[in-house]
């Protein structure tokens, strides 16, 4: 049987606080934070039909109205979702809208651009707060816009405040 000397005993309890201190870095490590939010859908339906009151092109009377029917608005719907090994944290969506057209409806999350008046109804973009975003979850957002005689092109992008390790998917765009 061999004895321990003082320098197996210390090579001994070397290893050993090395292979404890391997042991205990792997049990407190972590893997990084990251949620990957991105913009699953983006579709442009046309709503219903409606009467509305138009102006006549006749500049010397202004004042007449035509009642007529039309499709004057727009239903988008935007899906957005959030996958990888994290929640997503104060997630937010940015819509962009095409030009010259009024929101008609929209969710209390949203909020238009401050540039809408009662003067000026053309909005520029949409802004909806989803806030909190588990794992795998999916969240749909719907609004309602006037069509637009210049292209009816809609954009999302979907962010949080969670670090995002694709962000190439955070945007999705459609064509009425």
């Amino acid at each position: 049987m061999k004895k321990f000397n003082s320098t197996n005993l210390f090579t001994f309890n070397l290893i050993l606080v090395f292979l404890t201190l391997l042991v205990a870095n792997n049990s407190f490590a972590q893997a990084r934070w990251q949620a990957d939010v991105s913009v699953t859908s983006v579709t442009i339906t046309a709503g219903a039909f409606k009467k509305v009151s138009r102006g006549t092109n006749n500049i010397n009377k202004p004042q007449e109205k035509v009642v007529q029917a039309v499709d004057d608005n727009l239903k988008c719907t935007i899906t957005i979702h959030n996958e990888n090994d994290d929640d997503a944290w104060g997630t937010m969506m940015v819509v962009v809208l095409p030009v010259e057209v009024a929101v008609v409806n929209m969710p209390s999350n949203a909020k238009l651009d401050p540039s809408v008046t009662a003067t000026q109804t053309f909005a520029g973009n949409i802004i909806f707060t989803i806030g909190h975003m588990a794992v795998g979850q999916d969240v749909t957002v719907e609004f309602t816009f006037t069509k637009s005689k210049y292209g009816n092109k809609v954009g999302a992008y979907a962010y949080s405040d969670s670090p995002d390790p694709n962000p190439a998917n955070n945007y999705k765009d459609a064509s009425y």
